[in-house]
């Protein structure tokens, strides 16, 4: 009988050793299907071309200043005003996919950013790595007909946004 007990408990201690020991997987391959609006009630139809690119940094101390620095992949510290122009990661844009926006992150903490050149139209945001999650798969909707939000965590700048002229 106690020798049966320390079968079982060697067994058991074994089994939960065995979870100690897997792979741990520390990036994200983050994936956007992205979706352009251009009127009101007009239908979002995927987007054709849009450029993401990402830095190392919080987006608490960092951000993109204007469009002509989202074009020129231009951040800048909101502190000190240093500016960075090489970002760490770029992603890659196909537009026959589903998802046509990819981006493997592997920092802790990242700054996207997202440049729509048809549209006239960047957002970024910030993004926290989570643990052991290798792919994560969103949707972004971008519409020109918007002035500047906040949309779902991005910081969607709209520069050239003219309000509809009332009558």
């Amino acid at each position: 009988m106690k020798r049966a007990l320390i079968l079982i408990i060697c067994a058991l201690a074994a089994s939960l050793m065995w979870g100690c020991f897997k792979d741990v997987v520390d990036y994200t391959n983050y994936h956007t299907a992205i979706y352009e609006q251009t009127t009101t009630n007009g239908s979002f139809k995927p987007a054709t071309d849009v450029e993401t690119y990402a830095y190392w940094v919080d987006t608490t101390e960092w951000s993109v200043m204007s469009w002509e620095d989202a074009v020129a992949h231009r951040i800048t510290n909101k502190l000190t005003g240093e500016t960075r122009e090489n970002p760490d990661a770029y992603g890659t844009f196909n537009a026959s996919e589903e998802y046509q926006s990819n981006i493997r992150l592997d920092r802790h903490i990242s700054m996207i950013v997202m440049v729509c050149p048809q549209m006239q139209i960047y957002a970024y945001r910030k993004y926290e790595l989570p643990e052991n999650l290798a792919d994560v798969y969103t949707k972004f909707y971008i519409t020109s007909w918007r002035a500047s939000h906040n949309s779902a965590g991005w910081r969607v700048v709209n520069q050239f946004y003219t309000p509809p002229v009332q009558e």
